[in-house]
């Protein structure tokens, strides 16, 4: 049992150098991702520049955690054909149809719905709903998020380092900053768009 003062002391501070622990960290960014993608990749870069995690292991947690988030879509979708009124509504020729389409673009539309705000919920759980085969799913699902977050890491790398040299900004800042402007401009811009292209009443 431990007792008030030096002994609760020391395991605070050993709590909190093992959650200092790389492993640990890249535990909470995988899990992250699930929540908050933008930020978790905004908080690994600048994790990563300060040194408290390789590279290597950001990228590969960052990426596991997207990647499980998009699998998570697409099982939405499949458990959703439980659903009476869903399956009454969509499970026959159209899911047919749908099925065909997909697979036979399913490259692009993985891509695409990686980058193109808005898709990839759609584009994953319909997926799932009418049981594009998981497999190569997955497949594209991995090459889609790889270049998804090496692209986002070298682009916040570049941009980072020009404006940790221009503007005197720490490196971790710099390096975040790219990321978290993108993630505040996509909002910014659906709003936009809705205002400006929404039909008139």
């Amino acid at each position: 049992m431990l007792n008030f003062g030096p002994d609760l002391l020391a395991w605070f501070q050993s709590a909190l150098s093992g959650m200092a622990a790389p492993a640990v960290i890249a535990l909470v960014l995988a899990l992250t991702t699930l929540l908050l993608e933008d930020l978790a990749i905004a908080a690994v870069v600048a994790l990563a520049t300060q040194g408290v995690i390789s590279w290597e292991l950001s990228i590969a947690a960052v990426g596991l955690g997207i990647a499980l988030g998009d699998l998570g879509l697409y099982a939405m979708g499949f458990g959703a054909r439980r659903i009476p009124w869903l399956r009454r509504r969509y499970v026959g020729d159209r899911s047919d149809w749908a099925r065909r389409n997909i697979q036979k673009r399913l490259a692009t539309a993985v891509l695409m719905a990686r980058v193109v705000p808005g898709l990839r919920l759609a584009t994953y759980t319909t997926s799932g709903f009418v049981r594009v085969p998981l497999v190569p799913f997955i497949a594209w699902v991995v090459v889609a998020v790889t270049l998804w977050t090496i692209g986002l890491y070298a682009l916040s790398a570049a941009l980072g380092q020009a404006l940790a040299e221009h503007l005197g900004l720490p490196p971790p800042v710099a390096v975040a900053l790219p990321i978290l402007l993108i993630a505040l401009a996509i909002p910014l811009v659906r709003s936009i768009r809705r205002r400006f292209f929404s039909p008139m009443p």
